[in-house]
C-alpha cells in the first residue's frame, strides 16, 4: 500500500512539476519542525493568531498562526516558522532524470515486459538510454505505459531484435527532483472555476464525472414490467503541495471527495399475477362403494398466494452528498494520513419519490380442495365436481398513495380517500365441475364462487380526515388559536399539525407540530396551535398539515378568519384602538389624552412633562431654563417616565415617534372637517379605519392660541441636531405636516401602542 502511495504521489509530482504557477497565487510557510504548509490564497478564509498552544496551553505573548480554510484549519507554531514566500522556486530535477516524452524516446518504444523496456533498434545512439539514467515517463494516455514509468536503467543489450533496457525501481523521490517546491491542485471538470490553478484536460479527460458504480436490470412481464437501476457519482479536488530539496522530501496530498447515491425500482402489473400453487398434499381418497369402488372423494391442500386486479411501485431516491477530506503525507521516507467527513454547504436532503397502488387484492394462505366424483382406469375417464376454500389473510384496496420530499398540488385531495382493507381470515370458495375422457380435459364448469368475510376485518386509510377548525381570536394581542380533531386509522404514524397561510396562498411561517405523532382515532388525539405577532384585519387561512418524509402537505377542511380591529369607536366607553391598517401595525387613539371624546382638545403638555400647568415657558419647564441650557431626558421618551400618554393611560399606550408619524402621513388620507361642532382632520387609513384629532391649538404663557384653526401634537423623538425642539404633528385646513417645536410649548398628546 505505501509503495501504491508513494508511486502516486511521485507521478503527481513529476506531471505537475513543468506547469507555470503565478506569483502570488500561493504562499507557502517553511518550518522547522519537519513540517510544511503551502495554501493558494483564494481559499485561505482568514489568517489570525492566538495566544495559545496546540494542546490548549495559554502564553502572555502570541505562540500561534491559525490558518483557516474551507475543509480545515490549521495551527502553526510561530517558533517553528523560519520563513514565507509568495515566489514559487524553480523545479530542477536530478542531472541523470531522462523525460522520455520530452527527450523523444518514447517513438521508439515497441513494448514492455516487467520493469524492462523494449526500444526498436533504429533508435539514436544519442538517445539510448546508459547505465545509471533514470527514465520517467507521464504520459498516462499511452497505450504502453497507461500508469506512468520510473526506473533507473541497470544494463543494456540488443536482444531479439530490440534494445532492451533492464531498470530497476526507484524508491527515492530525491533521486528524481533535486528540488521541488510547489502547491497544485487537481480538479474533475464538475469543480473547475476560473483563477485556481489546475491539470491538463488530458490528466482528467476520463475522470469526469466519476460513476462509481452504475446497475441497470429491466425484466418484461405478461402484463408489465419490472426495473431497477442504481449509481453511485462522487467529484473530487485534491491539493498537492512539496517541498522537495537535499535537507527535506516533503509530499502532502488533501483529496476533497463527495459522493452521492441514487436507486430506482419500478414493477407494475396490469392484470394482476394470477394464482401461484405450491407443492399439493393430498390425503389418502376414499373410494366406495366396496363391491365396485368407482366413486373417489379426496382433501388435498396446497399453499398459494393470488393477486387480483392492478398494482403498481415505483420507488425513487437520491441521497445527500456526502464529503470527506482524506489528507495523506509523505516526509523523508514515512507516510501517515487520515479521512475525515466534512459538513456539506447549504440544503443537503435526500430526495425521495415512491407511489403504490392497488386496485384490487392480494390473498396469501392455504388452498383445500374437497373433490367428489368417479376417477377410474388412471383417469382415461374423470368426471366430478370439487369445491376450493382459499383460507387466509386478504388484502383489499382501492390505494394509491405517492410520498416525496416536495408538495404535490393537490396531494391530500387525491389521496385522501386511499385506503387498505385486511382480514385476517377470509374464505374464498369457487364450485364447480370438470370431466376428462382419454387424456382431453374439458374447462372447468364454474358453478358459483364468492366470499366468505369474517369479522376479523380492519380498514387502514394513507391520511387522516380533520374535525371542522375551531378558531379563538384574541385581537389584542394579535394571536390566535386554531383546534381540530384528526379521525380514522392510518397507515403509518404522521406528524401533524397546523399551518397559516395569507390571502394569496402563501405559507406564513414554519407549521407548528404537535409533539407526538398521530396514528388512530378515539384516543383524544387534538391539534391545537396558537400563532402570535397577527395583524388586525387581514385575512388568514388555517390549514391542517401533514408532515410526509421532508415535505409539507396541506389537508382539508380549512377555515378563513381575520383578527377584527376596531376601525372606528364601537361605543362611548373611550379611549378605543383604532386599526388603520399601517404596515407597521400601530394603532392609533381614538382621543386625546384628558379628553373623554375623539373631539376634546384634552390636556396639554410640555415635551418630557407629564402633568398639564397653567402657565407654559421656560421659567415653568422642568427640563430646562432657556433654549441653550436643556436638560437630556433621551433622545426618544416613548414609554419612559417622561412620556405623558405611557404615564396617564399607562403601558401599552405611548406618545408616536416621528416615523410613526411620517407612517401616518404616507399612508392615510386626510381631510379638514367639523365633528361635533369642533374643526381638525380626519385621517382614514388603507383598511378604512378612521380617526379625528381636533384643532386644539397650542399653549404659550398662559395663554391658549390657534383654537379651532391648528393642531399641535407632541411625538417622542427629539430634534438632536437642535435638542431644544422636539418633533411633532402639526395641521391646519391646508394640510398636516411633521415639523419640530420647541419643547416647553404646551401641546396635546395622541397615543398610540
Amino acid at each position: 500500500m505505501k509503495r501504491r502511495l508513494y508511486l502516486i504521489l511521485l507521478f503527481a509530482a513529476v506531471t505537475l512539476s513543468g506547469m507555470a504557477q503565478n506569483v502570488g497565487e500561493a504562499f507557502y510557510i517553511y518550518r522547522n519542525d519537519g513540517e510544511f504548509n503551502a495554501f493558494f490564497r483564494d481559499e485561505v478564509q482568514s489568517i489570525d493568531y492566538s495566544y495559545e498552544d496546540a494542546d490548549g496551553n495559554t502564553y502572555d505573548e502570541i505562540v500561534t498562526q491559525i490558518v483557516t480554510t474551507a475543509d480545515s484549519v490549521y495551527r502553526i507554531p510561530i517558533a517553528a516558522i523560519d520563513s514565507l514566500s509568495f515566489v514559487q522556486p524553480e523545479t530542477v530535477f536530478q542531472s541523470n532524470v531522462i523525460q522520455m516524452e520530452q527527450k523523444g524516446l518514447s517513438a521508439y518504444l515497441q513494448a514492455i515486459d516487467g520493469m524492462a523496456l523494449l526500444f526498436d533498434t533504429s533508435i539514436p545512439q544519442s538517445l539510448q538510454p546508459k547505465v545509471g539514467d533514470i527514465l520517467l515517463s507521464t504520459d498516462f494516455g499511452s497505450s504502453l505505459l497507461p500508469d506512468g514509468f520510473v526506473g533507473k536503467v541497470v544494463s543494456t543489450q540488443i536482444q531479439a531484435g530490440t534494445f532492451r533496457v533492464e531498470c530497476e525501481m526507484v524508491s527515492d523521490i530525491f533521486a528524481i527532483f533535486e528540488q521541488l517546491v510547489s502547491i497544485e491542485q487537481i480538479r474533475d471538470r464538475n469543480n473547475s472555476a476560473p483563477g485556481l490553478h489546475r491539470i491538463s484536460d488530458e490528466w482528467i479527460s476520463n475522470r469526469n464525472p466519476i460513476n462509481f458504480y452504475n446497475l441497470g436490470y429491466s425484466h418484461p412481464l405478461s402484463d408489465g414490467q419490472a426495473s431497477l437501476s442504481s449509481s453511485i457519482d462522487g467529484s473530487y479536488i485534491a491539493t498537492v503541495a512539496y517541498n522537495i530539496t537535499r535537507k527535506e522530501q516533503h509530499i502532502t496530498l488533501r483529496f476533497n471527495h463527495d459522493w452521492q447515491y441514487g436507486a430506482h425500482l419500478n414493477f407494475k402489473s396490469d392484470a394482476g399475477f394470477g394464482t401461484f400453487k405450491g407443492p399439493v398434499v393430498s390425503l389418502p381418497a376414499i373410494r366406495f362403494p366396496a363391491v365396485a369402488p368407482v366413486f373417489k372423494f379426496q382433501v388435498s391442500g396446497v399453499p398459494f398466494a393470488k393477486g387480483e386486479g392492478n398494482m403498481e411501485l415505483d420507488f425513487s431516491l437520491n441521497s445527500p452528498v456526502h464529503s470527506y477530506l482524506t489528507e495523506v503525507a509523505y516526509h523523508n521516507g514515512h507516510f501517515s494520513g487520515g479521512t475525515n467527513e466534512l459538513p456539506v454547504q447549504g440544503a443537503n436532503n435526500p430526495s425521495i419519490d415512491a407511489a403504490f397502488s392497488l386496485n384490487g387484492s392480494l390473498q396469501i394462505g392455504y388452498m383445500v380442495d374437497f373433490w367428489l366424483g368417479i376417477d377410474i382406469f388412471g383417469s382415461l375417464f374423470k368426471l366430478g365436481t370439487g369445491l376450493d376454500f382459499y383460507i387466509g389473510p386478504k388484502l383489499t384496496g382501492d390505494f394509491s398513495m405517492k410520498l416525496g420530499t416536495g408538495s404535490p398540488v393537490n396531494y391530500y385531495s387525491t389521496y385522501k380517500d386511499s385506503k387498505l382493507g385486511l382480514s385476517l381470515v377470509t374464505i374464498d370458495y369457487e364450485f364447480f365441475g370438470e370431466a376428462a375422457l382419454a387424456g382431453h380435459t374439458t374447462p372447468r364448469g364454474m358453478f358459483c364462487d364468492g366470499t366468505i368475510q369474517t369479522p376479523l376485518y380492519h380498514e387502514w386509510y394513507i391520511l387522516p380526515e380533520f374535525s371542522e377548525l375551531s378558531v379563538e381570536k384574541d385581537a389584542d394581542n394579535k394571536k390566535a388559536t386554531i383546534s381540530t380533531t384528526p379521525t380514522r386509522d392510518i397507515l403509518v404514524p404522521l406528524n401533524v399539525g397546523m399551518g397559516l397561510y395569507d390571502k394569496d396562498g402563501n405559507h406564513l411561517n414554519s407549521t407548528n407540530y404537535e409533539t407526538q405523532k398521530y396514528k388512530r382515532e378515539n384516543e383524544g388525539y387534538r391539534i391545537s396551535q396558537t400563532f402570535i405577532s397577527l395583524e388586525t384585519n387581514k385575512d388568514y387561512t388555517a390549514k391542517p398539515m401533514i408532515k410526509i418524509l421532508d415535505g409539507e402537505v396541506p389537508a382539508l377542511p380549512e377555515e378563513t378568519f381575520k383578527l377584527e380591529g376596531e376601525s372606528t369607536c364601537p361605543d362611548a366607553n373611550h379611549p378605543h384602538m383604532i386599526d388603520l391598517g399601517l404596515p407597521s401595525g400601530t394603532k392609533w387613539a381614538c382621543c386625546n389624552v384628558g379628553a373623554s371624546a375623539p373631539e376634546g382638545y384634552g390636556n396639554y403638555y410640555t415635551w418630557g412633562e407629564t402633568q398639564p400647568k397653567s402657565v407654559y415657558n421656560w421659567d415653568t419647564y422642568q427640563y430646562g431654563s432657556s433654549g441653550d441650557n436643556v436638560v437630556n431626558i433621551g433622545s426618544d421618551i416613548a414609554g419612559t417616565q417622561y412620556d405623558a400618554a405611557t404615564a396617564n393611560w399607562g403601558v401599552p399606550w405611548r406618545m408616536p415617534s416621528k416615523a410613526q408619524i411620517q407612517e401616518l402621513l404616507n399612508n392615510c388620507s386626510s381631510t379638514w372637517t367639523t365633528q361635533n361642532g369642533v374643526n381638525g382632520r380626519k385621517f382614514t387609513g388603507p383598511n378604512g379605519g378612521t380617526i379625528f384629532l381636533p384643532a386644539a391649538g397650542s399653549r404659550w404663557g398662559d395663554e391658549l392660541g390657534s383654537l379651532g384653526s391648528w393642531g399641535d401634537y407632541w411625538s417622542s423623538t427629539l430634534n438632536e441636531g437642535n435638542p431644544n425642539y422636539a418633533y411633532g404633528l402639526g395641521f391646519d385646513s391646508d394640510g398636516a405636516y411633521c415639523y419640530d417645536y420647541g419643547r416647553n410649548y404646551g401641546h396635546s398628546v395622541r397615543p398610540v401602542r
